[in-house]
């Protein structure tokens, strides 16, 4: 008994030694810039992680709003105002700002048509931390991250029309 009890200790001993040495020594030394994309593993990781963590915590809901062009517009203009920056007019993830970010920035009218009304609401709402996605529940009500929710589904459908009037505000 006393031979595993020690045993068991080594091991966590060892376990303890090695994470402060990657901890201490080999993260800091690692190239965290946001202009260089991650390996393989970290960018796994991070992606798993973070799907899992909104798939977990985003609650199973649906719009309460429907697309009226009154909803439309209203969502609209929060989204120029707060989320166009970086995601670009029309979503396509080409951001205003002319930075890199890593992960990029979401194209808005790709994947994320995936994400249900939940999980969308739940992304807005808080954030993803270290993504440069900021968190908006705080200082917007309910409405207004669903109107957002409702204009980021509709980019996915602009008619050609649409999107050249869109577009043409950038020139």
């Amino acid at each position: 008994m006393k031979r595993a009890l020690f045993f068991i200790l080594i091991l966590i001993a060892t376990g303890v030694f090695l994470g402060s040495v990657v901890v201490f020594l080999v993260l800091p030394s690692m190239n965290w810039s946001a202009i260089r994309k991650p390996g393989q593993v970290e960018n796994t990781i991070a992606s798993y992680t973070t799907s899992n963590w909104i798939h977990r915590n985003a609650a199973k809901q649906s719009n309460p709003f429907r697309p009226t062009s009154e909803n439309l517009k209203a969502g609209q203009i929060d989204f120029d105002g707060h989320c166009s920056g970086c995601h670009g007019l029309t979503g396509n993830g080409e951001n205003r700002l002319e930075a890199d970010f890593y992960p990029p920035v979401a194209k808005l009218t790709g994947d994320t048509q995936k994400w249900s009304d939940g999980e969308l609401y739940f992304i807005i709402a808080n954030g993803i931390r270290m993504t440069g996605m900021p968190g908006f529940v705080k200082k917007h009500d309910p409405k207004e991250i669903w109107g957002l929710i409702l204009w980021v589904r509709h980019l996915a459908q602009l008619s050609p029309s649409e999107k050249a009037a869109i577009e043409s505000r950038c020139a």
